[in-house]
């Protein structure tokens, strides 16, 4: 019965799981703020809260990384071509249409392919299988 209760438990989880299950506090800023309409400035990576405002509108002109700039970028219009991070430049080509297949870490593939419509449920990070389970409601 123990055992049972357990899995039940378990499983509720991954079912209800929001930004608020999210143990890192930049991401789950980020995730607060993309997800569920809370503001960016509580996030204290400057990157990462200039994505954030990206997304809600702002320029990606904020953005230090140059290829965390050009991902931004892709998203609002322009290619993927200049992103130098193999695994990063597969995840935008994977939102413009491609296929995930490209991406060789395993939990972003996962992730690229719940994007698509599969589960979250074969994220093995807790917290990216939270902000995905937080993507879906």
């Amino acid at each position: 019965m123990k055992l049972i209760l357990a899995m039940l438990l378990m499983f509720s989880g991954y079912t209800f799981a929001s930004c608020s299950s999210i143990s890192d506090s930049d991401q789950r800023n980020y995730c607060q703020a993309t997800q569920e309409g809370s503001t960016c400035s509580s996030i204290r990576d400057s990157d990462l809260r200039a994505s954030c405002e990206a997304e809600k509108g702002s320029t990606c002109s904020s953005i230090h990384d140059s290829d965390q700039r050009a991902y931004c970028e892709a998203k609002k219009g322009s290619t993927c071509s200049s992103i130098h991070d193999s695994d990063l430049r597969a995840m935008c080509e994977a939102e413009k249409g491609s296929t995930c297949s490209s991406i060789h870490d395993s939990d972003q593939r996962a992730f690229c392919e719940a994007k698509k419509g599969s589960t979250c449920s074969s994220i093995h990070d807790s917290d990216l299988r939270n902000q995905c389970e937080a993507m879906k409601r």
